[in-house]
């Protein structure tokens, strides 16, 4: 099982002191720690800083190597990350299909997410250092920073459950027969005529044929039945009022 602790992000040559911080950032967020930056083409300062937001502790540790194969001396698995297609990029893979490979590993080991520069992306000799190489279907380039948060959010974001959010309840069919049942005889007592000379039970059919594509949950078939009712007891008290 893929593991957020046991994967690295490693940034090769890097340009902008704005994107390390960003991708720093982003990493705390998804719970890696572990940056390695080859021979990066700027120096960590207040500005890198500054993006990195919270994440100050991961670029006091993070490492600085000359070359992509120290980087990745100790990982089990690389995947190289680039937008262009060619000969030595014959096989792209999704994020989504990467996932599903290290998710089915029992123990995939360590993971590297390698990300090229700025302007010019991987270079040849980084791409044959990647076991797969992976893309992200966008219409032009995107930003370092994205990408790697785009990366850290598919393989750790998106299964993970969100606060507050409850399961859904449908409600069964005899919940939902009850209440179709006393909506039309409120309807009935509401005179609601039927269109286009369909009868009561016909118009019936229909607004449960709406119900049962809503795919109601229980609470929004309690609200609906308390609704007509409300009507229904609204209508009788205008009735009494007027016939006295």
């Amino acid at each position: 099982m893929l593991e957020a602790i046991d994967t690295s992000i490693i940034l090769c040559s890097p340009e902008g002191e704005a994107n390390i911080g960003g991708a720093a950032r982003a990493m705390m967020c998804f719970g890696t720690e572990r940056l390695i930056l080859v021979n990066p083409r700027c120096q960590l300062t207040s500005t890198a800083y500054n993006w990195a937001c919270h994440a100050h502790h991961i670029l006091d540790s993070c490492r600085q190597v000359d070359a992509l194969a120290e980087a990745i001396e100790d990982c089990n698995v690389v995947l190289g990350f680039t937008r262009r297609w060619g000969k030595r990029r014959h096989k792209l893979y999704s994020l989504e299909k990467i996932h599903a490979e290290l998710e089915a590993h029992p123990q995939p080991g360590k993971v590297a997410l390698v990300f090229g520069n700025e302007e010019s992306g991987l270079s040849n000799e980084e791409l044959e250092a990647c076991q797969r190489l992976v893309t992200i279907p966008t219409q032009g380039s995107l930003n370092l920073s994205h990408s790697v948060s785009l990366a850290l959010y598919e393989l750790f974001g998106r299964q993970r459950p969100i606060p507050g959010a409850y399961a859904k309840k449908l409600a069964d069919a005899q919940r939902r027969k009850l209440m179709m049942q006393a909506i039309g005889q409120y309807l009935q007592a509401l005179g609601s005529p039927p269109q286009r000379g369909a009868s009561s039970l016909e118009e019936l059919g229909k607004l449960a044929d709406i119900f049962d594509r809503a795919q109601l949950e229980e609470w929004e078939v309690n609200y609906l039945a308390g609704m007509f009712k409300h009507l229904y007891v609204k209508f009788q008290n205008l009735s009494h009022l007027q016939e006295s």
